[in-house]
């Protein structure tokens, strides 16, 4: 039954909501050429801890107690120019079909996260996402309606599919290696220093990279590290996240869904990646914690994931997924060379007007997003 929106209640979601928070997530598709649902199993709040040391959830219930839609808000420290920075990120809004395309139940669910951002009043900043391919969302939030929060674009968010189906070649003379446990002070002490320059980069310390749920399933060993002269110089990680976020494909529009079949006969001749099947996940690891010194950044970037996507070979993944802003050289690098599919996603810092002189003083530039944390 569907209920008028009226009847609806939107508040702070309970511990035992979690299984309803997990089939929203499985059960709504973000449209797009390849549909993909994002889940979350099998635990809504052990996946929501990667993304910050703070999260909540706002749910909307229906009369009868059921969870027809959700949205997130979690919150970590971030770079912004230059300046670690408490930052809110909203994610995860989602409304069962029959919900979708009224005004008021998206007012209500902003009205609620409003209060959330209100109890906490370390955090002024707020950003969100939007793929590219969801236009009529960016047209209605960016339209800046009374009654919503203000969306400013501040930039566009490229997640690039690398596709794992050679080997790299590595450039000679570099020291590269696997981490280990004793890198972690070094390793935290790089991104620290080299992540500042990168607008919306994620602060790490050590003991974030040590944090079983912020870091959850990422070992030191996932680390590739470049090293010079005794120190490290640069870094990225293979995290695999799929024991507790999967990307999975609920179908392709256009060429994609017609030619599938032909693409995954061919792929074992051509020696590429199969196109999953609707209701499959993709078999993937993230590129994460790429970070690399200021005077050789794109080499020394471009190495890490050379080295990184032939451990990846070994280790099964048909993809491996890296985020940049567009803008950024290594994006252009890194699509040419591989190949990769890529998805862009509007940037937007949003703001009630409480918050609307922090956001307007934050300098857009080009973004570094942590994809892995989103």
């Amino acid at each position: 039954m569907v209920f008028p929106t009226r009847d609806i209640r939107f508040e702070p979601a309970r511990p035992e909501d979690e299984p309803e928070l997990r089939r929203v997530m499985r059960e709504t598709a973000m449209d797009g050429t390849i549909r993909l649902a994002f889940a979350r199993e099998p635990s809504f709040y052990a996946a929501a801890a990667v993304e910050g040391p703070v999260h909540q959830a706002i749910v909307a219930r229906d009369p009868e107690g059921r969870v027809v839609g959700l949205c997130s808000r979690s919150t970590r420290t971030l770079w912004v120019d230059k300046t670690p920075t408490q930052v809110g990120y909203l994610s995860a809004l989602r409304l069962e079909e029959a919900y979708r395309g009224r005004r008021q139940m998206l007012q209500r669910g902003f009205d609620a996260v409003r209060a959330l951002a209100q109890a906490d009043p370390a955090t002024t900043l707020h950003m969100t996402t939007i793929f590219e391919d969801n236009a009529p969302a960016i047209r209605f939030l960016g339209a800046n309606l009374e009654g919503f929060p203000r969306y400013r674009r501040i930039g566009t968010v490229r997640t690039l599919a690398l596709p794992t189906w050679r080997r790299q070649r590595v450039p000679a003379g570099l020291a590269l290696r696997p981490g280990v446990d004793a890198d972690l002070p070094q390793l935290a002490a790089l991104l620290h220093s080299e992540l500042r320059r990168h607008p919306l980069a994620p602060v790490w310390t050590e003991a974030d990279l040590r944090d079983p749920a912020l870091c959850r399933g990422l070992r030191p060993s996932d680390f590739t590290v470049v090293e010079r002269d005794g120190r490290l110089v640069g870094c990225v990680a293979l995290w695999d996240q799929t024991a507790y976020k999967q990307s999975i494909v609920m179908g392709y529009e256009g060429g994609l869904g017609t030619f599938r079949g032909l693409v995954n006969l061919a792929a074992p001749l051509l020696n590429v990646p199969r196109l999953p099947a609707p209701g499959e996940a993709v078999p993937h690891a993230t590129l994460s914690h790429l970070a690399a010194e200021d005077d050789d950044e794109l080499p020394l970037s471009l190495a890490l994931i050379a080295t990184a996507s032939n451990r990846a070979i070994g280790a099964g993944y048909s993809w491996l997924t890296l985020g940049v802003g567009d803008g950024d050289p290594l994006g252009d690098e890194v699509k040419r060379h591989y190949g990769a599919i890529e998805v862009r996603a509007a940037l937007f810092l949003v703001s009630w007007p409480e918050g609307h002189a922090a956001a307007d003083a934050v300098t857009a530039r080009v973004p570094r997003l942590e994809i892995a944390t989103l």
